[in-house]
């Protein structure tokens, strides 16, 4: 009788657990000491921060309360990302793109979940339960210093490069190592969806996604970021 009173509560059990350790490790800085709006230099011990330089490249955490993007620069000698999607039909190339925004999730969310209101108890049960397979959403845009809704950094060439390779290394390839895009996924005129690799879980959400860049480049963030909100309170 016991065991029937305990297992209908497991759940929220298993929720409230979730959630307190989300809370909790968002709060606990790992990956470095930079924090937002700082300039952060080479790839030292500690992750301290430094005067800005010429190399130092700027960009941005974007977030709207559930997901977060990683939003880089076109073309930095780092990296050239309009070389790099040109193959992708959307406006890359326009003179106008100064930066592109980068977000991994779940396919089956991204995909069939256009507005909230396409938003299906089947899609956000897979969505909550993972295991799926997932896609990069890549929007060109301009700019986005001064949105409310956007941290900014500058990150010294080493550590740019190390967050370059964490978005690079989700793109899935050809074997001649070009970014797979998916033609007419986007949104609009000036977004798309490219295949990724990696699955979509509780653990590894879209936001935990943005975390482990910032981390990989030494940025100070949460040691476990599955929300918005504990990848946005280190940037901004």
């Amino acid at each position: 009788m016991r065991l029937v009173r305990v297992l209908p509560m497991l759940p929220v059990a298993v929720a409230a657990g979730y959630l307190l350790a989300a809370l909790l490790l968002a709060r606990w800085p790992a990956g470095g000491t930079a924090m937002g709006g700082t300039a952060v230099g080479g790839m030292a011990a500690g992750g301290g921060s430094d005067a800005a330089t010429a190399e130092s490249v700027e960009m941005f955490v974007c977030g709207n309360g559930v997901h977060t993007d990683l939003v880089l620069p076109a073309v930095t000698p780092a990296m050239d990302w309009v070389e790099e999607l040109a193959a992708g039909p959307f406006p890359a190339t326009e003179r106008w793109v100064t930066h592109f925004a980068f977000g991994w999730g779940d396919r089956a969310f991204y995909l069939q979940t256009r507005r909230w209101s396409d938003l299906s108890p089947a899609t956000a049960l897979s969505a909550l339960v993972g295991g799926g397979p997932s896609v990069m959403h890549v929007t060109a845009l301009r700019s986005p210093a001064g949105s409310p809704d956007c941290g900014r950094l500058l990150l010294g060439e080493e550590r740019y490069r190390a967050l370059v390779d964490h978005v690079r290394g989700s793109f899935r390839r050809t074997g001649d190592g070009a970014v797979m895009p998916l033609p007419g996924s986007g949104y609009g005129p000036t977004d798309l969806f490219f295949e990724a690799v990696g699955q979509y879980s509780p653990i590894l959400t879209c936001n935990e996604w943005t975390g482990r860049g910032l981390r990989a480049a030494g940025v100070a963030v949460g040691a476990w970021t599955p929300f918005a909100g504990g990848v946005m309170r280190w940037v901004r």
